[in-house]
């Protein structure tokens, strides 16, 4: 496995990292028995780097990674990210996952049609309060006392203007609650509009082949200011 540096952060994430999205949905396509057998290939093969949210999974995704990484936080970098809301509907799909993954792995149109209900009930929150709560969370779903990255969650534009978002972040850095932040954006724009703060140390966003244009002039510009990034969805969410 190759590693690489990450901006100004010291860390050496490996090139490859292991995104999280799925590995706990309630339509999830494999059972969960292959989920930790893959993770745990993952990381003997030398993959340190696994991004998820705390709205991933209801929560089960951060949980799975700390129930099953505990013994080896040292060797991995957590990227998770807080400020969407999927509302009180999504606690009691926690509750039914168990009874309906096994039907949902062999159902198309119902993974299809979940996916399509949780982003019609998705919100977003960049309330510093609301935050520093879900950040909270994060820690004891992952049973760790630090995230190497905490990542605002496709935010708008205009969080950037509120000046107690950053305070917040730096306060809870300044007592190694976070370690390093930034921010997870919808596209490459975004992306270009956000690093343009001096207040970031990383940024998240889609980048497959077919933007390969877009990301010629993006990543050049990430570079010179000195920016971890993080691509995610390299293959368009399985349209590529």
């Amino acid at each position: 496995m190759h590693y690489t540096t990450f901006g100004t952060t010291g860390l050496r994430p490996s090139r490859i990292g292991f995104g999280c999205s799925q590995i706990a949905s309630i339509s999830t396509k494999h059972p969960r028995s292959e989920v930790t057998a893959t993770l745990l290939e993952a990381v003997d093969r030398g993959i340190n780097f696994f991004d998820t949210a705390d709205v991933y999974g209801q929560g089960d995704s951060e949980r799975m990674l700390g129930k099953l990484f505990r013994g080896k936080r040292d060797r991995l970098i957590y990227c998770t990210k807080a400020g969407l809301t999927l509302g009180l509907s999504q606690n009691l799909v926690r509750f039914v996952k168990p009874l309906a993954n096994p039907v949902m792995r062999h159902w198309k149109r119902g993974r299809e049609k979940t996916l399509k209900t949780r982003q019609e009930v998705e919100n977003k929150c960049f309330d510093p309060a609301y935050l520093e709560k879900r950040i909270a969370g994060s820690l004891r779903r992952l049973n760790t006392d630090y995230l190497d990255i905490l990542l605002l969650h496709s935010p708008d534009p205009g969080v950037l203007a509120d000046g107690r978002v950053f305070e917040m972040l730096r306060s809870l850095q300044d007592k190694g609650q976070i370690r390093h932040y930034g921010i997870s954006c919808d596209s490459v724009t975004n992306a270009l509009q956000f690093s343009r703060s001096g207040d970031i140390a990383c940024i998240q966003f889609p980048g497959n082949v077919t933007q390969h244009q877009a990301l010629d002039a993006a990543l050049p510009l990430m570079e010179e200011r000195r920016i971890g990034v993080v691509l995610r969805e390299p293959f368009g969410g399985g349209s590529v």
